[in-house]
């Protein structure tokens, strides 16, 4: 059953439907982010929605039957929003934030350079990605009957000069309205998120070109002691990322399993064919810590567009408390392309 979240937050109904519970105004319910979202997976006892603000207004946590699921930050303050965590059902994550030898390298995040511009570091000089408009996330259940999460947040990618001025007044090189959907499936024992952003031609400029390094894109960094366990495999099979190599290579997906004792884990990154450019490039490394992200191959040859011009990317992350085969993704990345990529 489907929960539009407006002007307050959902609780469930005593028959099993949502009721509108008023705890914030419109104003504060746009602001503040939310913890303690815990979705239920049986019928037969509903354990309730709670919502309450979080001492970070810029930070949405959401929990599955008690155990954190994800952490989504966007403190305005910061270069970019990102996912701090992103957790097995079993409530144990692999990503890392901001660790000290990449301070710009968070969990699970989105930069490339525009116009020359570097949204993938966070030094002076370089870009932000400033959200100008959030909502609440909205908690609903599939048709399967399944419990998801949706965060919808629009973007402006602003040159350094303009990081600071009004939103009303800030001129964008792109506009991005980015959409995050949470999926749990307790009978794969899967969480997964869908990342979907649709970008525009800001008011900046006339035609932005899209270039970056061959890791810049929808990059992931993994917890230390995860490092030396990672295992990158396609569906082509391994990458040769021995010692200090790297590669970078056009697959459908891309994985990496961790046979971490007591803890295994898998997490895979799915590109939508319909990407511009089609199957991502994705870049591995091993050494001197573990890296996977989806790029466009905009090292390559750049990407051009124009004022009136809109593209978009859709990217699918799953994660397991287990060690996955290849096999078995590529099943999973089948069911997504014969589901629309939803």
């Amino acid at each position: 059953m489907r929960s539009n979240l407006v002007n307050g937050f959902c609780l469930p109904g005593a028959r099993g439907g949502w009721t509108h519970s008023r705890l914030l105004s419109p104003a504060c319910a746009l602001a503040l982010g939310l913890t303690g979202l815990f979705l239920n997976q049986t019928a037969a006892a509903p354990e309730r929605l709670v919502a309450e603000a979080s001492s970070r207004p810029t930070q949405w946590s959401i929990s599955y039957a008690g155990k954190p699921v994800m952490a989504y930050v966007f403190d305005p303050q910061k270069f970019k929003p990102y996912f701090q965590s992103l957790n097995t059902l079993d409530g144990y994550g692999v990503l890392r934030d901001s660790p000290s030898d990449h301070l710009h390298h968070h969990g699970l995040m989105y930069g490339i350079k525009v116009n020359g511009i570097n949204f993938w570091e966070e030094t002076s000089g370089c870009g932000v990605q400033k959200v100008v408009e959030s909502a609440p996330p909205e908690i609903f259940e599939n048709a399967a009957g399944l419990p998801q999460a949706r965060l919808v947040q629009v973007l402006y990618w602003l040159a350094p000069e303009d990081a600071f001025l009004p939103n009303t007044n800030a001129p964008a090189l792109l506009i991005e309205r980015r959409t995050i959907t949470l999926s749990l499936d307790p009978a794969r024992r899967e969480t997964a998120v869908l990342w979907q952003s649709r970008f525009e031609v800001g008011s900046k400029t006339n035609v932005v070109t899209l270039t970056g390094a061959n890791y810049h894109g929808l990059g992931m960094r993994f917890l230390r002691e995860l490092d030396p366990l990672a295992v990158h495999f396609t569906p082509e099979g391994k990458p040769d990322v021995a010692g200090s190599k790297q590669d970078v290579a056009a697959h459908s997906w891309e994985a990496v399993a961790f046979d971490n004792p007591g803890k295994p884990a898998t997490i895979a990154l799915f590109g939508a064919p319909g990407n511009a450019r089609g199957d991502a490039y994705f870049f591995a490394m091993q050494t001197p810590f573990a890296y996977l992200s989806a790029t466009q191959g905009l090292d390559r040859e750049p990407l051009v567009y124009h004022r009136g011009e809109q593209f978009e990317l859709n990217y699918l992350v799953t994660l397991y408390p287990e060690l996955k085969s290849a096999d078995a993704l590529a099943e999973r990345g089948r069911q997504w392309s014969a589901a629309g990529r939803r």
